[in-house]
């Protein structure tokens, strides 16, 4: 048994972060899904006697437990041997931070919270609702304008050229659902660095290890 333990879903994008961080980073660990809430679902005891939010991942290591996927991904970089994970100068690091926090309080929200689990949840009277539609596609148009952003950002290679840093690995399993969806592949297409990010992301051993095999229900969402 590996001495780190990621607690989390494997169709949670950000479980798919931290599991990638530690691939990448060559370290062995343990992936439960034991006891796990389904999305929507309360939080079980074996996730919120560990994260009093009641989400995940959460890592355990020793006697730490943290949850918060940027705060554990930093932790599995500063903490072992490997890899670098993140950039080294001073003003990319702040750069680095930049792209976190903009991945976790836009691009997540957007991508994944307001479209593509309403586009994947969504029952036939909503998806008939002329609203539904409205919402949707102004929510598409929002990600549109993100992606434009991005594909500046994704210019050189990955953010910070040919280093895959933890931004990239928080971003490219969004884009993985994104690209699942009604209009999703059209968007990243718009987006011509962003898309070849995408192509480099699916090629990794990192991405292959971790892909979330969607099921029909989310291949079928249109």
């Amino acid at each position: 048994m590996s001495e780190l333990m990621i607690i989390g879903m494997p169709r949670s994008s950000l479980t798919r972060t931290v599991r990638i961080a530690c691939i990448e980073k060559e370290i062995p660990f343990e992936f439960s899904t034991r006891n796990v809430q389904l999305p929507g679902q309360r939080a079980t005891p074996e996730v919120s006697n560990r994260n009093p939010f009641g989400k995940v991942p959460v890592l355990v290591h020793g006697k730490l437990v943290l949850y918060e996927t940027a705060a554990i991904c930093r932790y599995i970089d500063d903490t072992f041997s490997g890899p670098l994970l993140r950039p080294v100068h001073t003003e990319k690091i702040a750069l680095m931070n930049q792209w976190i926090s903009l991945a976790m309080t836009r691009l997540d929200q957007n991508i994944i919270r307001n479209f593509v689990i309403p586009m994947v949840f969504a029952n036939t009277k909503q998806r008939h609702d002329p609203g539904f539609a409205v919402r949707m596609n102004q929510m598409g148009d929002l990600i549109a304008h993100d992606l434009g952003v991005l594909d500046d950002a994704y210019v050189d290679g990955w953010l910070f050229g040919d280093r895959f840093t933890i931004p990239d690995m928080m971003i490219m399993p969004m884009l993985h659902y994104l690209n699942a969806m009604p209009g999703g592949p059209e968007m990243i297409a718009n987006a011509p660095n962003v898309k070849a990010a995408f192509t480099r992301f699916k090629a990794r051993s990192s991405a292959a290890q971790t892909d979330p095999l969607l099921p029909d229900q989310i291949l079928k969402s249109a």
